[in-house]
């Protein structure tokens, strides 16, 4: 059976966990500074760093989202996605979708807005971006911060620019076991402010300053007040080690996903009762998964599983689960998608000969 995802771990990643494991710097340090370097690099905005948990949740906390508080999402998205903002105290409001590119329809998000909506989570499909600039036009017009959820997403382009750097407020980033790159556990933040950034550098480490809170004796320092809250969310050293491990092997495994995003399409065209999502010349998906619109999706899933392609629908729409109230009417956008779209394996580990089905 040809997986539909993969754990990818670089042949030498061993030779230096035995060191880090003895050294008795196991929590954040030095690989997880070079784990950040790298990301800050690759995507090309210096406001990046890593986390040991729920970047999403993170970045709910960091804007200070609170009870009464309301927060745009669209319900086909991953649980990651939505339970932070259920578990920050805020409402879930549900938008629409485009149902060609599975993210965000700008239109109903205008219409959902409200004096108390504090924030729009704008969740990336499979690593397809969906209409940045649009609903960040539709944010800076309303003053509301945009988080881009962008944890299938890492090194998908949109204009020219990777996903962290399209001056979107906050872009979360997942680096758990099925992601690229994967730093066994842990996720990551870019932020568009530097003053932004800052808060977090202190919120994900107590609110402690430590560039003044020991004293020449290595002692903490009276003087040093702690004035921000915080929690203890920094990556520690070993996922930091396996993250920037695997910065070096990320374009060449994007390449090899986006190669068989090809393959797919050229199978796929002219397939029956099979839609292509839409692609934008303007948009490169880092393919997390090939998704496509079938009139009997349940159908095909059983026949590819037949043929050992380990197709799937990933996520079920979340306004189902009762956790968030009753499935919300209206979204038909969100009930075509829901209905028909259907993941495919298209990742790095799959060859040409896996095709031949």
């Amino acid at each position: 059976m040809v997986p539909l995802f993969k754990v990818f771990m670089p042949d030498n990643v061993s030779d230096g966990l035995n060191k880090i494991l003895h050294s008795g710097q196991l929590s954040y340090g030095e690989h997880t500074k070079d784990f950040e370097r790298k990301l800050r690099k690759y995507v090309g905005n210096e406001n990046i760093l890593t986390l040991s948990g729920n970047s999403i949740f993170f970045a709910l906390k960091l804007i200070n989202i609170q009870d009464g508080d309301e927060v745009i999402v669209s319900p086909m998205s991953c649980l990651m996605t939505t339970q932070p903002i259920k578990y920050a105290g805020a409402k879930v409001v549900w938008a629409d979708i485009d149902p060609l590119t599975g993210s965000l329809d700008p239109l109903d998000v205008t219409k959902k807005i409200t004096n108390r909506t504090k924030a729009i989570i704008h969740y990336h499909w499979a690593g397809n971006p969906g209409h940045i600039d649009e609903i960040n036009e539709i944010a800076n017009k309303n003053n509301i911060i945009v988080i881009e959820d962008a944890t299938e997403s890492f090194g998908a382009e949109y204009k020219g620019r990777k996903l962290g750097n399209n001056n979107s407020d906050i872009v979360c980033f997942s680096f758990t076991p099925v992601r690229l790159p994967n730093a066994i556990d842990g996720g990551g933040i870019a932020l568009s402010s530097r003053d932004l950034y800052q808060k977090a550098v202190l919120m994900r480490d107590l609110g402690i300053n430590r560039a003044n809170f020991r004293d020449a004796l290595g002692e903490i320092s009276e003087s040093c007040d702690i004035d921000n809250v915080g929690d203890s969310t920094a990556m520690n050293n070993i996922s930091g080690y396996v993250g920037a491990s695997q910065m070096p092997f990320i374009e060449e495994l994007l390449t090899k996903q986006r190669e068989n995003a090809l393959r797919w399409e050229q199978y796929f065209k002219s397939y029956p009762g099979v839609r292509l999502m839409t692609k934008r010349e303007y948009v490169r998906s880092s393919y997390w998964t090939f998704t496509i619109l079938c009139e009997n999706r349940d159908e095909l899933l059983i026949k590819l599983r037949k043929k050992g392609i380990y197709a799937s629908k990933v996520h079920l729409r979340n306004d189902l689960y009762s956790v968030f109230g009753n499935k919300t009417l209206g979204l038909e956008g969100v009930n075509e998608f829901s209905k028909k779209q259907l993941n495919l394996p298209c990742g790095w580990w799959i060859t040409e000969e896996d095709y031949d089905f």
